[in-house]
């Protein structure tokens, strides 16, 4: 059966928290401020299936954001439901490079106490095409990736035009959240991203094959460098 992903507002479009399902190298400038929501639908699925995310971030500056997510919200009720509270620090090398790394601390509501979820990522962006790579390690327990997982992260961006652009990333592993995603992304405005395409879980355990719909909108929008 495949599921809708409706609605992932990723936050941030030039300070982009997420690729489309990993961590981005960018970062939001100082003052700028987004929320966002995912939404899952199954339709096919017997008694309806409903799935949720939402997420909000600040930067505050030198690099820094501030994030607040809520993973689990869903019918039937998902195993688990946690509030994360963390942030994310990026430094640019020059020529293209930058590095990351960032962490949270989901709280269960489910009694199953406080996790953690921590990531580094490196990204370069070639000079005359303006692709793109990122990868990194990531290290997540079970309030939210369902276990106790370590897995890696590697995305591809590749810009088209100053609109529209190719978009992938991949969590490897056998978690809640092991997939590949492939894309197509338009950003008609400094302030609105649209991403489309498709989730393929790495195996039955991660999931169902998706369609995805992306947006996302941040506040008080800064020119990047």
């Amino acid at each position: 059966m495949k599921y809708l992903l409706l609605g992932w507002l990723s936050l941030g479009l030039y300070g982009q928290s997420l690729i489309v399902g990993i961590p981005s190298t960018d970062v939001a400038a100082k003052g700028e401020f987004a929320i966002a929501h995912e939404t899952q639908v199954n339709r096919f699925a017997t008694g309806g299936y409903w799935n949720s995310f939402s997420f909000a971030t600040y930067g505050i500056g030198n690099g820094v954001e501030l994030a607040a997510s809520m993973y689990g919200p869903s019918r039937p009720a998902s195993p688990e439901l946690a509030l994360g509270m963390g942030f994310k620090k990026t430094v640019n090398l020059g020529r293209g490079w930058a590095v990351a790394g960032g962490a949270m601390l989901p709280v269960s509501f489910r009694g199953n106490g406080v996790g953690v979820w921590t990531y580094g990522l490196a990204s370069v962006r070639l000079p005359k095409s303006r692709t793109r790579f990122t990868a990194g390690p990531s290290w997540g327990t079970r309030q939210i990736f369902g276990r106790n997982a370590m897995k890696a992260m590697v995305g591809v961006e590749q810009p088209l035009t100053k609109k529209v652009g190719l978009v992938a990333d991949w969590f490897t592993g056998t978690h809640d959240l092991a997939a590949a995603i492939v894309g197509v992304s338009y950003q008609p405005s400094p302030s609105l991203l649209v991403i489309s395409g498709w989730k393929m879980a790495n195996n039955a355990a991660s999931g169902k094959p998706a369609f995805m719909v992306e947006v996302a909108y941040i506040f008080g929008h800064k020119k990047h460098e």
